[in-house]
């Protein structure tokens, strides 16, 4: 089962790509985004045949990375081959990309296995696409590599997995503090469009994320608050207003789990 969408917002064209072998699982699909010759993310390696008939008619000068999970660097080496351009990645990033990582069977149903990319090339302090102009921003807790680009004058921020909603489940290794520290930086610039990596936001993206940063701060609230009066295990998810999705648990081998949120915010 398969999904292809596209997005038109001025001159950035979205692209999003889903894939599940079986239609008893929905995909869980991917955004990924061209500017002017610059194309951010480059979804997942089970849709690597529809990315590069999608993107064969397109420029690509250059290929930037927001993080490294398989569903945004999975087709990153093919592209590259295709248009015979860089790809450019944090250092973090750039390390990981450039061998075969291994991914957990969840991770290989839904997106596929990874296919080297080794030299990509570090980020700039801009990018350049055309008359746009993109700072990268590092915003870590989604993962420790994670950047965001920012096109101030335009205000748009292609957000990767910074921004996706009020989340309820953590990967194993996410960091809310990091999270809520990167989200208070990130508004002290100004921006109103997210082109997020699975929820976009083409309007009000400014106060969406504000609007994330008090659902975060709030959570740790709730359950640093909770913790001190002895509540502990599923009772504090329990009080955080969450509950554990024990069938995501499972299939995903005990990677995303809401009890996550819970450790990361009690890690201090």
């Amino acid at each position: 089962m398969k999904i292809q969408q596209t997005l038109q917002h001025g001159p950035v064209r979205g692209f999003r790509f889903g894939y599940s072998p079986t239609r008893l699982m929905r995909p869980v699909p991917v955004w990924c985004y061209y500017l002017n010759g610059l194309l951010i993310d480059t979804a997942q390696r089970n849709m690597q045949r529809d990315v590069l008939r999608t993107f064969a008619r397109y420029q690509i000068g250059q290929i930037a990375l927001t993080h490294f999970h398989e569903d945004h660097s999975g087709n990153a080496a093919a592209l590259r081959g295709q248009h015979n351009c860089p790809v450019l990645a944090g250092p973090l990033t750039a390390e990981r990309i450039a061998t075969t990582f291994p991914l957990l069977p969840y991770e290989r149903f839904w997106f596929g296995q990874i296919e080297p990319c080794p030299g990509a090339l570090p980020l700039p302090n801009l990018l350049t696409a055309g008359p746009y102009t993109l700072r990268p921003i590092a915003t870590l807790g989604h993962s420790d590599d994670h950047y965001v680009f920012l096109e101030e004058r335009e205000g748009w921020l292609f957000a990767g997995d910074f921004y996706i909603g009020n989340l309820k489940v953590f990967r194993r290794g996410e960091n809310i503090h990091q999270m809520i520290a990167a989200t208070r930086h990130l508004l002290t610039y100004d921006f109103d469009t997210v082109f997020c990596g699975h929820n976009p936001v083409l309007t009000g993206g400014r106060r969406a994320v504000e609007r994330k940063l008090h659902y975060l701060e709030t959570l740790v609230e709730r359950v640093q608050d909770a913790h001190r009066r002895g509540v502990r295990g599923q009772a504090l998810v329990r009080a955080a207003g969450l509950q554990e999705q024990w069938w995501l648990r499972a299939f995903t081998t005990n990677d995303v789990s809401s009890m996550y949120i819970i450790e990361s915010i009690l890690m201090r």
